[in-house]
C-alpha cells in the first residue's frame, strides 16, 4: 500500500510539473512572438513567416513610439501613480494589520469581519463615481490612488505575518519604553521584509496595469495613464492618446502590428526589471503569510 501510495504520489507531482511547464512555455513563447513581430519588417509580417526570431530586423516601430511625448507623459503619469500609490498603500496596510494582530484589541472580532465583508460586496461603479466627484478628486491623478488605497486582502496578509513575530521581542522594546510606533517601525517592519516586498509588488503591478479608473475618471489627454495609451494603440493601431500618426510618420517597412507589439513591449518592461529583484521575497512572504488565519 506504501509503494502504491508513493507510485501515485511521484506520478502526481510529475502530471503537476507538465502542466506547469506547458503553462510557462505558452507564455515565453507567446512574449517570444510578439518581440519578434515588434522587431520585424512589414513584409515578413504579412506573410506570416514570423514566429519567435525577427526577420528583416527594424527598430522603427520603437522609435516612432518612443519620439511621442504622448507616451513619455503618460510614462510620468504612471511612475507618479505606482511611485505614490504603492508606498502609502503598503504603510495604510501595516497600519491596519498592526493592531488587528494584537490579542487585547477591543472589538476585534467585529472589524475583522467588517474588513472581510468588503472582500465580499463593494457599492458598484456609480457610487464609487459619486464619491471620486463629491471629493473632488474627478480628472486628477489622485483619483487612480485613493479610491484604491486600502486592501482587505493584503491587510489580512500582513495581519498573519505580523502575528508569527514571536511577542517576546514586543515585550523587551515595552520594557526598554518603545511605544506602539517604535514597535512597528523599528520591530515588526524590519522583521516583515519579504511579505511588505510581496505586498508592494502586489500594489505596484496593480497600480501599474490599471486602466479601468484612467477611462472613468480621468477626462484630460494630459493625464492618460501608460494603461490608456497602450489600449488606444492596441484598439486602433495608430492612435497614441489623441495624436494620429499620418501617413508620412508610417515607414514604408512599419506595420499597425509591429506598432502595436512594440507598445506591449515598452510598457511591460519596467514591471519585468522590477520583478527579479523582489521575486525571492515573493514566495516566502506568500507562504509564511498565509499559516495562521
Amino acid at each position: 500500500m506504501i509503494k502504491k501510495s508513493n507510485l501515485s504520489e511521484r506520478i502526481g507531482i510529475i502530471a503537476v510539473h507538465i502542466v506547469l511547464i506547458l503553462f510557462s512555455l505558452s507564455i515565453i513563447l507567446a512574449f517570444l512572438n510578439v518581440i519578434a513581430i515588434s522587431l520585424s519588417g512589414k513584409s515578413y509580417v504579412m506573410r506570416g513567416s514570423v514566429t519567435f526570431i525577427p526577420k528583416g530586423l527594424n527598430f522603427e516601430a520603437y522609435k516612432l513610439i518612443i519620439k511621442k511625448d504622448a507616451v513619455w507623459r503618460s510614462y510620468a503619469n504612471t511612475l507618479f501613480v505606482v511611485l505614490v500609490g504603492t508606498p502609502l498603500q503598503v504603510l495604510l496596510t501595516c497600519f491596519a494589520a498592526f493592531p488587528l494582530s494584537r490579542d487585547d484589541l477591543v472589538g476585534k472580532k467585529f472589524i475583522t469581519i467588517m474588513l472581510v465583508f468588503t472582500m465580499w460586496f463593494s457599492a458598484g461603479m456609480i457610487p464609487s463615481f459619486v464619491l471620486v466627484k463629491s471629493l473632488k478628486l474627478y480628472n486628477t491623478l489622485w483619483s487612480l490612488i485613493i479610491p484604491v488605497v486600502i486592501s482587505a486582502y493584503y491587510v489580512i496578509i500582513v495581519r498573519n505575518f505580523f502575528r508569527e513575530i514571536p511577542s517576546t521581542l514586543e515585550d523587551s522594546a515595552r520594557i526598554d519604553g518603545c511605544n506602539d510606533a517604535r514597535v512597528l517601525f523599528q520591530i515588526y517592519l524590519p522583521l516583515s521584509k519579504p511579505v511588505l516586498a510581496t505586498i508592494s509588488l502586489w500594489v505596484a503591478v496593480k497600480y501599474w496595469n490599471n486602466y479601468i479608473y484612467a477611462l472613468l475618471y480621468i477626462r484630460n489627454p494630459k493625464l492618460y495613464t501608460l494603461q490608456v495609451v497602450l489600449r488606444n494603440i492596441v484598439l486602433t493601431g495608430s492612435d497614441i492618446s489623441g495624436e494620429v500618426l499620418s501617413a508620412q510618420e508610417n515607414d514604408e517597412e512599419l506595420l499597425s502590428d509591429c506598432i502595436k507589439y512594440a507598445a506591449i513591449i515598452v510598457t511591460t518592461l519596467p514591471i519585468m526589471c522590477v520583478y527579479p529583484f523582489l521575486q525571492k521575497y515573493f514566495v516566502k512572504g506568500v507562504i509564511v503569510g498565509a499559516v495562521k488565519g
